[in-house]
């Protein structure tokens, strides 16, 4: 027992006690916590989704989700080499005896990575850099450093790490594993930075270091996805070959072949065979969650042949087919978007934008383009609705009473078929349903873990049956939806009533989101009622007038977003000279004749132009357009009284967060005497009738505000006045 005892003890350096905690570590808590790491490893790479339609990385750490589902395995791997450091460290002369020490101080830092913690990973790593820098293991440390920078976006840091084992590497013989990775960790690196010629270099540098079978695949596969991005679709082929023919995933081999599709090429490929592959894909069972993936890589043959239609039609397919790749769903989407967006086709456009905008990552290049394009489409979108109702319901409003009967009740028959429809789909989808819970409840299930059969007890998220059918149910009710905040609310509008102009065509209506079966009630109208119909018909001259107001204001609004935001001229002339032509006493006919002799300025119509302008002095001859199409001059006058206007309101405003009242009063005295501004001339009054209220008495404020309500109803400002007034908003 004594000498057992001696020989555990670290106080004195000899071979014995040497020998035994070099053995013990290794082979007890060095040994568990290292198996602990690599099960979470492995578990990980089950777990982590691979992004296809992006270049992949050469490592792929997963989410935040799936490292957090490991945690127990690294902190197992950090709790096991921590024993190893405190209870078998021999540390004299500035040298460790005990080499597993440091092997634990890098199982701790790999774990920490893992865990996504890299800045706790990344001081393990510096700290067996410089401690134990005469070792081997030093340049493995550089390595690991170099990934937790890479991992945080510090490239710069990154390239030092790799630079400094590359320049190090006659001092001292590197291990084999820092002289195989190098390369990879280069080109897992500038692949985040989208540096592909430059990752493609090393990835090249990098095979012949690597037997690993799947790993040389997916480098492969990665040399495909660059090759095809820099449009070398023969090398591109050839790689994605050698991924089909090695030992790649049954997901990585069909992307392969999906990707083999969409290099082809007009003039040297096969298109036949090709065509007959994927057709071949899609009737097997096993890719029926792959098929979105599979027309997309159609549509791509179709446009590279030059037949759009095809492609469009295929692209169409391929959105309605995807199911869980809500990325592929994304860019199909966005495909078509662009393909109607230049048509131009802005309805079509903003649906397919809408559906992209849902799924698409943030990080995804453009998106705040898109996410601009989708917001002004859909209030264009809304604008040209409210227009077409409106005259639908005006044409409907006009027809003989049997002639209007015959069009709702053909509404009617078409709501109440789709309702059916609807219904026989779900209670398909509810038997479908339960035949997988019967299969999973003949299911041998481990009942340590909690899971059972659907009938039985254990928590939920043990169950796949129960939640297979938790999801099903919930695509069947919300349809899918982005993971954030409000996940119910969408963007798309609702449309209560939507029919046609025409009364020979067929009458439809849109489905409601809302309401119960059509039965109405608390959750909406009854859509399976004329009444429901007729209410909302401008069959009165109060509700013709409001009709029509609503269809100038929806003219009016679509030509200015054709004009200023899509720059769309012949559309923007088109839709003003709609609303002159059917509104000429509408209020916005002078602000439509002068966009309409700007826009015929610009496409140099001078026959055009001259007729609106001499229109607008005809018509308008004191306004300020008349002024400027008749001296030029005043344009710029115009331009800097109002520069003189808004410099003086921030002198105003500025005066008055300060407390100079009287000075904000004698300001906005003089602003309400000299300028006439629709925006700012009720903000000088509420700034004087404020400071009024502070220098003289809350009466006199009171009656100032009340005056500017009166005189300026529609302003921003009237709510603030209103609250301090002790009103409430008008309902």
């Amino acid at each position: 027992m004594l000498l057992i005892t001696a020989a555990c003890s670290t106080k004195k350096n000899t071979f014995t006690r040497r020998a035994y905690h070099n053995v013990t570590a290794h082979y007890n808590a060095y040994w568990n916590g290292n198996e602990s790491l690599k099960e979470g490893i492995a578990e990980l790479r089950k777990s982590a989704r691979e992004n296809y339609t992006s270049v992949l990385p050469v490592y792929n750490y997963g989410t935040q989700s799936n490292a957090q589902a490991i945690n127990p395995n690294m902190d197992r791997a950090i709790e096991k080499a921590s024993k190893v450091i405190q209870k078998h460290s021999m540390y004299f002369d500035k040298k460790e005896y005990v080499r597993w020490v440091m092997h634990s101080y890098m199982l701790i830092g790999k774990a920490n990575f893992y865990k996504q913690d890299y800045n706790s990973a990344k001081r393990a790593f510096e700290y067996v850099s410089k401690q134990y820098s005469e070792s081997p293991v030093r340049y493995e440390a550089l390595l690991w450093m170099g990934r937790c920078y890479k991992q945080l976006k510090q490239y710069d840091k990154a390239i030092s790490m790799y630079e400094l084992i590359h320049s190090e590497k006659a001092e001292l013989q590197q291990p084999w594993i820092v002289r195989k990775d190098l390369p990879l960790a280069w080109a897992d690196m500038y692949i985040a930075q989208a540096k592909y010629k430059e990752a493609k270099e090393s990835l090249v540098k990098a095979i012949p270091l690597n037997s690993n079978g799947k790993l040389r695949t997916r480098i492969y596969f990665i040399l495909g996805q660059i090759n095809q991005l820099e449009k070398r679709d023969v090398q591109a082929g050839e790689y994605y070959t050698k991924v089909i023919k090695g030992s790649a995933s049954f997901e990585m081999a069909f992307n392969a072949r999906i990707n083999l599709a969409r290099v082809y090429n007009a003039n040297s490929s096969d298109k036949r065979l090709i065509v007959k592959e994927l057709e071949k894909m899609l009737k097997d069972a096993k890719n029926k969650d792959f098929q979105d993936q599979i027309f997309y890589a159609l549509a791509d043959i179709a446009f590279k042949d030059k037949n759009d239609t095809l492609g469009v039609k295929y692209l169409r397919k391929s959105v309605a087919s995807s199911v869980n790749n809500d990325y592929q769903k994304s860019i199909s989407s966005l495909r078509l978007a662009d393909i109607y967006f230049k048509r131009p086709d802005y309805g079509q456009a903003q649906a397919y934008y809408d559906s992209t905008i849902m799924f698409l990552p943030k990080d995804f290049p453009d998106y705040e383009k898109i996410s601009t394009t989708t917001d002004i489409l859909t209030r264009l979108v809304g604008f040209l609705q409210t227009v077409h109702v409106q005259d639908s319901l005006q044409n409907l409003a006009t027809m003989p009473e049997s002639e209007r009967n015959k069009v709702i009740d053909k509404a009617i028959a078409e709501y109440i078929r789709k309702e059916e429809e609807a219904k026989k789909r779900e209670e398909e989808q509810r038997l479908a349903d339960m035949a997988g819970v019967g299969l999973a409840g003949r299911q041998i299930v481990d009942q340590d873990k909690g899971m059972s059969t659907i009938g039985g007890g254990g928590w939920y998220f043990y169950n796949p049956s129960a939640i297979s059918m938790g999801f099903s149910e919930f695509i069947r009710k919300w349809g899918r939806r982005r993971l954030e905040d409000n996940w119910r609310l969408s963007n798309k509008r609702e449309v209560a009533m939507d029919l046609t102009s025409d009364p020979a065509a067929e009458g439809n209506v849109a489905d409601s989101t809302s309401g119960t079966g059509g039965k109405g009630g608390k959750g909406g109208p009854d859509l399976k009622s004329r009444d429901t119909y007729l209410k909302d018909l401008p069959s009165t001259p109060e509700k013709l007038e409001s009709s029509n107001l609503l269809i100038a204001d929806g003219l009016f609004n679509a030509g200015m977003i054709f004009l200023e935001e899509l720059y769309d001229k012949p559309k923007a002339i088109e839709t003003f000279e709609t609303l002159l032509t059917r509104f000429p006493q509408d209020t916005n006919v002078l602000q439509a004749g002068y966009h309409l002799y700007r826009a015929y300025r610009d496409q140099g119509d001078s026959l055009k132009m001259e007729f609106y302008k001499n229109k607008i002095i005809a018509g308008f001859p004191e306004s300020d357009y008349a002024k400027i199409l008749k001296d030029p001059n005043y344009k710029l006058e115009l331009e800097a009284t109002m520069n003189r206007v808004r410099t003086l309101y921030e002198e105003t405003y500025l005066a008055f967060e300060r407390g100079q009242y009287r000075t904000a009063i004698i300001y906005s005295n003089d602003a309400l005497s000299n300028y006439s501004d629709p925006v700012l001339t009720p903000k000088f009054a509420y700034l004087k009738a404020v400071s009024r209220g502070k220098t003289e008495s809350a009466d006199t404020m009171k009656v100032e505000l009340t005056k500017l309500i009166a005189a300026y109803p529609t302003s921003e400002v009237v709510p603030f006045a209103r609250k301090l007034l002790g009103q409430e908003a008008p309902k």
